[in-house]
C-alpha cells in the first residue's frame, strides 16, 4: 500500500527522541536512573541511536462522508417505493452467507456480568454469550455490522446522530498562559481594567509569605503586598491585610486570586496588583456571551468531575459565585495582536469549539427527518426519526432481515475459556471527539483531508471551516491475525505477556499489563520492557472476559431481502463478495484487534428473483420460479452499483479508505500512540503498565517552538489516501 510519493499516509511513524510529557500524580511516570545529562541521554537512548522509528497504525481511521447534494440515481434521497406490491425490476429472495472468524470474537453476555471477587468495585467480568451451550451470535449484531459498512460505501445519511448539539470543550495548552493578562471588571460592569499579576508562593516546600499564622491568604482578600522581579514575573515577598493606611514605601494594593492546587506542578497562586495607571477597555457583549457559554459548559459538565484526592477542583467548577462576571470580578484575558479574544477563570482553561459537532456534519449526511429524505441505507435497513424531529409517521421498516444464524463449529473448539477471574482486557475509554486533530477535516469542502500538521490547537478548534471526517472505521489487525503466538497467553512463570515482543514487531495489545513492580515505575534491566509484578490489574477502568470465540470458527446466516432495487442490492452484494483478504468488524474490543470476520456469499443458499418473475409465478399456482443463478444476479447487481457509484462525489476516496481498513497491513502493528521513556532501548516500545495514554497527545500539542519540537501537531492520516500524501514522523521530546 505505498506509491511513488511516499509511504501510506495511514501509517503513523512514531520516531521518538527520548522523553515524554509531564507526569500526572497517578499513575507514576517511568523515570531514568542513569544520572546522565539530558543531551547525553538523548544521544544514547534506543540502541545507541536516539532516533528510533516505530511505524504503527492508529486503531481507527475514517471513511470520509461527502456532502450528498450532488448524489444521483439510487444514491440520492428519495421516498421508498410502496410496499403494496413487488416492483417489476426490484429483487426479492434470500442470500446465504458464511462468516469466518479471523481474529477472536468477543460475544459477551452482558446480562450475566459480575463484579470480580477481591478486586476494586466496578470491575466487571463477562462470560461468553451462549445458547444451549453453543456460541450465540445475535442477528441484530450482524445487521448492525452490515448497516455500518453499507452506510459508509454508499455515503448514506447517518442512521443515528444525537447528543451533539453542544460545542465541544477542550483544554488550552500551557504555552497559551503567556498570552493571558489579568483583568478586573470595573465597578459599573462595562469595562475591563488591566492589573499586574504577582506570584504568591503557595504549594512549595517552604511556605510563602502570609498575613496570618492561622490560615493562608484567601481568595478575594484585599491586601497590601511587596514584590520583586523574579525570573519571569513579579513575585510577592510580603503580604498584609488591607488597611486604609499604607504600611510604608514599596507596599502596593492588590487582591488575592486563588484557584486551588488544581494541577500537579502548580506551586503558586496570584495576587492581582493595582497598576499606577489603570487602562480600561470595553467589556463587549461578545466577550460576555463567550464567558457565559463557557460557564454553562462547566455547569453541565459538573457531574463528570473526578479527582484523585491529591488535587483540588477549580472553584469555578463547583461555585456558582465564581462563575459570575460581575463588577469587581478578577479573571484572565486571552490577548492576541493587542485584542482580547476571550475571558477565562484560570490561566490554562478549558475552551469551547467555535462550532457544534451537529453543525459540522456534511450537507445532507445528518439523519433524515422525513420520508422524502431517506438515503439508500435508510431505505434498505430501515429508519426511525430522531427524537424531537416532529415527523409523523416516524419510522420505516426497511427491506432486509437477518435470520437463521448458526454456529457450524463444535462448541468445544469454538469457545476459548479462561480460568479464575478471566483475562483482564486493556483499558478502552470512550471516544474523545475533543481530539479534533483526529476527528475533523482540513475544510468543510474536503472532508477526507486531515487538518494540516503543525496547526495550533486554537486554530484546530476555533476555525469555523471544519467538517467531521466521516464514519469511524477500525483497522483489521493483519499482522496479529497471522501470528500463531499473538492470541495465546503464556504461563505466569514466563512473566508479563504484554512485555514480550512477538515476531519482532507485536506486543499483546489486548491484555492489560500487570501492576508496576514499584511505586516509582522502572524499566527491566536490559531496558527493553517495564518491570511488573505477577498481579493483573483489575479496576473500574478495564474489564475481564471468561472467554472468546476462537479464530476459524464458522457461522452461517441468511439475509432475507424484499423488493430492493438492483443498485441498492448491488451495494450489499459487493460487501458480501469482497476478497479473502478483506474483513468486516464485529462485536466488542475492535480497537484491540478483536472481531475481524470474513463474509462470503453462499451461492447454493442464494435465490433472488425480480418482481416480474414473482408475479408470473403467482399467476399460476402450479408454476415454478425460473432459474436465476446466484453468480449471474450478483455480478449484474454489483456491476450496476459500481458503475453508478463511480459517478458519485468522493466515491474513489470512500472505497480506498474502506478497503484499506478492511485489508489492514502486515508490515506494522496496530495500537494507540504511546510515549517512550528516555532510556527505553527495545526496538519497539511495549504497553505502559501505568497507562498514561495522554502523554503522547500532550506532547503532540507542544508546537510553539518548532526548533525544539519538530514533527509535533500531527493529525490522523487518511486511510488509503489516493493522493499519497507524504508522511513525516511523529516525535516525542523530553
Amino acid at each position: 500500500m505505498t506509491d511513488s510519493k511516499g509511504p501510506n499516509p495511514a501509517t503513523v511513524n512514531f520516531r521518538r527522541k527520548p522523553g515524554a510529557a509531564a507526569p500526572r500524580p497517578r499513575p507514576p511516570q517511568a523515570r531514568a536512573s542513569s544520572g546522565k545529562p539530558k543531551e547525553q541521554r538523548r544521544r544514547n537512548a534506543g540502541n545507541g541511536n536516539g532516533d528510533i522509528t516505530e511505524p504503527f497504525l492508529n486503531p481507527y481511521s475514517f471513511v470520509p462522508a461527502f456532502p450528498r447534494d450532488g448524489m444521483t440515481g439510487a444514491f440520492a434521497d428519495a421516498v421508498p417505493s410502496g410496499a403494496d406490491r413487488l416492483h417489476e425490476k426490484n429483487l426479492t429472495g434470500t442470500i446465504g452467507v458464511r462468516l469466518t472468524v479471523r481474529t477472536p470474537l468477543l460475544l459477551l453476555d452482558t446480562a450475566r456480568a459480575q463484579n470480580a471477587p477481591d478486586t476494586e468495585d466496578q470491575h466487571l467480568v463477562y462470560p461468553v454469550l451462549l445458547r444451549n451451550g453453543r456460541p450465540h451470535l445475535p442477528a441484530t449484531a450482524l445487521k448492525g455490522m452490515l448497516r455500518a459498512s453499507y452506510e459508509a460505501v454508499t455515503n448514506s445519511r447517518f442512521g443515528v446522530f444525537i447528543g451533539h448539539g453542544e460545542p465541544l470543550g477542550w483544554r488550552r495548552v500551557a504555552d497559551d498562559a503567556r498570552d493571558m493578562k489579568p483583568v478586573r471588571v470595573s465597578e459599573d460592569g462595562k469595562r475591563l481594567e488591566y492589573w499586574i499579576p504577582a506570584r504568591l508562593s503557595s504549594y512549595r516546600d517552604e511556605p510563602g509569605p502570609r498575613y496570618s499564622r492561622d490560615r493562608p491568604p484567601e481568595h478575594g482578600r484585599r491586601v497590601w503586598v511587596r514584590t520583586k522581579r523574579g525570573k519571569n514575573a513579579e513575585e510577592v515577598t510580603g503580604i498584609k491585610l488591607f488597611t486604609e493606611r499604607r504600611p510604608g514605601d514599596g507596599w502596593r494594593e492588590g487582591y488575592v486570586f486563588v484557584t486551588g492546587r488544581n494541577a500537579e506542578r502548580k506551586r503558586d497562586e496570584r495576587v492581582f496588583v493595582r497598576p499606577n495607571l489603570i487602562v480600561p477597555v470595553e467589556l463587549t457583549d461578545e466577550l460576555r456571551a463567550r464567558w457565559d457559554a463557557l460557564m454553562d459548559h462547566y455547569r453541565k459538565q459538573q457531574q463528570d468531575i473526578e479527582t484523585d484526592g491529591d488535587l483540588d477542583i477549580s472553584p469555578h467548577r463547583t461555585s456558582e459565585e465564581r462563575r459570575g462576571l460581575t463588577p469587581g470580578t478578577f479573571c484572565w484575558a486571552y490577548e492576541k495582536d493587542d485584542r482580547i479574544e476571550a475571558l477565562y477563570p484560570v490561566m490554562i482553561p478549558r475552551e469551547l469549539s467555535v462550532s457544534k459537532p451537529a453543525e459540522m456534519v456534511p450537507s445532507k449526511v445528518e439523519p433524515a427527518s422525513s420520508y422524502s429524505e431517506l438515503s439508500p441505507a435508510d431505505r434498505v435497513f430501515g429508519w426511525v426519526a430522531q427524537e424531537g424531529s416532529g415527523t409523523r409517521p416516524a419510522a420505516y421498516r426497511g427491506r432486509l432481515r437477518v435470520s437463521d444464524v448458526t454456529c457450524l463449529t463444535a462448541a468445544e473448539k469454538a469457545v476459548v475459556r479462561f480460568s479464575g477471574t478471566g483475562l483482564p482486557l486493556a483499558i478502552l475509554s470512550q471516544p474523545k471527539p475533543t481530539q479534533s486533530r483526529f476527528y475533523l477535516s482540513r475544510s468543510a469542502t474536503e472532508p477526507g483531508r486531515p487538518i494540516d500538521d503543525g496547526t495550533s490547537k486554537n486554530d484546530v478548534h476555533r476555525t469555523g471551516d471544519r467538517a467531521l471526517r466521516g464514519r469511524k472505521v477500525y483497522w483489521h489487525h493483519k499482522r496479529a491475525a497471522g501470528s500463531a503466538l499473538y492470541w495465546t497467553i503464556p504461563p505466569d512463570s514466563m512473566g508479563d505477556p504484554t512485555q514480550r515482543l512477538i515476531d519482532g514487531v507485536l506486543y499483546r495489545e489486548y491484555r492489560r499489563p500487570n501492576e508496576p513492580a514499584a511505586t516509582e515505575m522502572s524499566l527491566t534491566r536490559d531496558r527493553s520492557a517495564y518491570e511488573t509484578t505477577g498481579r493483573p490489574q483489575r479496576d473500574k477502568q478495564n474489564r475481564s472476559v471468561l472467554g472468546w470465540i476462537a479464530k476459524d470458527t464458522e457461522f452461517t446466516f441468511t439475509i432475507g431481502v424484499r423488493d430492493i432495487p438492483e443498485v441498492e442490492l448491488g451495494a450489499l452484494l459487493w460487501l458480501l463478495t469482497l476478497g479473502e483478504d478483506h474483513h468486516h468488524r464485529l462485536g466488542f474490543g475492535k480497537p484491540l484487534g478483536f472481531g475481524s470476520v470474513h463474509l462470503a456469499l453462499d451461492p447454493g443458499r442464494t435465490n433472488l428473483h425480480t418482481g416480474a418473475q414473482w408475479a408470473e409465478y403467482y399467476r399460476d399456482l402450479t408454476g415454478e420460479l425460473p432459474e436465476s443463478p446466484a453468480e449471474t444476479v450478483t455480478r449484474t447487481c454489483v456491476r450496476a452499483f459500481r458503475e453508478l457509484a463511480s459517478r458519485q462525489p468522493g466515491f474513489t476516496e470512500i472505497e480506498s479508505a474502506f478497503t484499506a481498513a478492511a485489508q489492514g497491513r502486515d508490515d506494522v502493528p496496530v495500537h494507540y500512540p504511546r510515549a517512550r521513556p528516555p532510556e527505553m532501548r527495545a526496538r519497539r516500545t511495549p504497553p505502559n503498565p501505568a497507562g498514561e495514554s495522554y502523554a503522547w497527545f500532550t506532547a503532540n500539542e507542544k508546537i510553539q517552538d518548532r526548533n525544539v519540537a519538530p514533527g509535533r501537531g500531527r493529525s490522523l492520516p487518511a486511510a488509503g489516501d489516493p493522493r499519497g500524501r507524504d508522511l513525516d514522523v511523529y516525535r516525542s521530546e523530553d
